[in-house]
């Protein structure tokens, strides 16, 4: 009995498997096979074109990174923390080498480099692995330091006054001695910097690079302020002649907000640094 109802109850599956029900079953098989299909090429197509997005944005920024511009890990100076921050162009010629004599003449000796003077505790002095220098008067923790590239524009300023007096006809104002002590500091800054950029040239009767060319500098300004957060309250006679100063009257000159208190009866433990080299106006120019 019961193996005649399993085999009715098979018969009757099989006999409802009409050709119609059989044809629909194949079809929506097909359906579900094509959706399928569909749908894992769309993703692998998707996954090709996000790749190759990807790939293009990296090879442009690669192409758009030139040597010239500042990496975000640039390497801050280890002193001031200075970056390069401004892009300028290559050019011929600026008012400092103007046509214009006396508007030359007025830019380069107004040039002060008295900031080039700072004081700097020991202990800051110590963390930059920098040596004691000589005290400074007013706090007795501090060392007097130059700074460099103060020191080398200072040295372009004389070698400028130099040679404006020998085109003139004057009398050198500067010693020989300082003028090549100055020459050889900037050919050592020249070395020193070794600059691998790479020129190009143009095609005119005056040779010419560097036209159409930029490239990327620290700011002055920040190295200024720097200097100004440490002055060693420095500045020298306006007279180079002139007599009625005193060394350590050359730092007296203290801002309000300094918080160093000037004494008149300061006596130095050491000889005292004259700093930079007068610099200043002659009466004659």
């Amino acid at each position: 009995m019961s193996s005649s109802i399993d085999s009715i109850e098979h018969r009757g599956l099989l006999e409802g498997d009409s050709e119609e029900s059989r044809h629909d079953e194949k079809s929506l098989i097909r359906s579900f096979t094509r959706s399928y299909t569909n749908s894992r090429t769309q993703k692998v197509i998707l996954l090709i074109l996000s790749v190759s997005i990807v790939f293009n944005v990296l090879l442009t920024t690669l192409y758009l990174r030139t040597p010239s511009q500042p990496s975000q890990s640039e390497a801050l100076t280890p002193y001031a923390h200075l970056k390069h921050v401004r892009e300028e162009p290559y050019v011929i010629v600026t008012p400092y080498s103007s046509d214009n004599e006396t508007l030359q003449d007025q830019l380069w000796y107004n040039i002060n480099v008295d900031s080039a003077v700072v004081a700097l505790s020991d202990d800051w002095a110590d963390q930059h692995n920098l040596r004691k220098a000589q005290r400074f008067p007013w706090d007795q923790s501090k060392g007097i330091y130059i700074l460099h590239g103060f020191h080398n524009l200072h040295c372009l300023k004389i070698v400028y006054i130099s040679m404006s007096e020998y085109r003139r006809g004057l009398p050198q104002t500067r010693s020989w001695h300082h003028i090549s002590h100055c020459l050889d500091a900037l050919r050592r800054q020249i070395i020193c910097d070794a600059d691998d950029t790479p020129r190009a040239t143009d095609r005119r009767v005056e040779v010419v690079s560097g036209l159409h060319q930029h490239r990327q500098c620290r700011s002055w300004e920040q190295l200024e302020e720097f200097a100004k957060r440490h002055t060693a309250c420095y500045k020298r006679p306006e007279n180079p002649d002139e007599t009625s100063w005193s060394k350590v009257d050359r730092f007296k000159h203290c801002p309000p907000d300094s918080g160093y208190v000037v004494t008149d009866n300061y006596v130095s433990t050491e000889e005292l640094l004259e700093g930079l080299p007068e610099e200043s106006l002659q009466d004659h120019m």
